[in-house]
């Protein structure tokens, strides 16, 4: 008989049918991680290098402010994602999660590290059997 794992959930009751994927839901959950942090910080520099960079600069040659903000603004809602994919694989939700995350690195420019993060939130390797 398979161990069965105790996922959180905000009623704070085991969800069935998550047994063997522990492993993977950890990697995820970290690689997810990662991939909200490293958004953030590329928010950061697109809006320095879009609102006409560090002070006392004058921006950098060549870079068109508008494209920076509007890519600013295209991964923070891919950040926004990768939020949603962290909250709901903490839930024990991995469909969910897995989409979140798919739907964050398809957002430009593109996310590896989210897209490796929901594939293995879609597809779970099981253990002891074809999954």
């Amino acid at each position: 008989m398979p161990l069965r794992e105790k996922v959180n959930t905000h009623d704070r009751k085991e969800r069935l049918g998550m047994e063997g994927t522990g492993k993977e839901v950890k990697i995820a959950r970290v690689l997810i991680t990662i991939s909200v942090i490293f958004g953030l910080f590329a928010v950061v520099t697109l809006l320095v290098i879009g609102i006409g960079g560090f002070p006392g600069r004058t921006g950098i040659p060549g870079a068109f402010p508008g494209l920076a903000l509007l890519l600013a603004a295209v991964k923070a809602a891919g950040t926004g994602f990768g939020l949603a994919a962290y909250r709901t694989i903490t839930r024990g939700d991995l469909r969910r999660a897995g989409r979140y995350a798919l739907a964050a690195s398809l957002l430009p420019p593109l996310d590896l590290i989210a897209l490796f993060a929901g594939l293995l939130a879609l597809f779970p390797h099981r253990e002891g059997g074809a999954g």
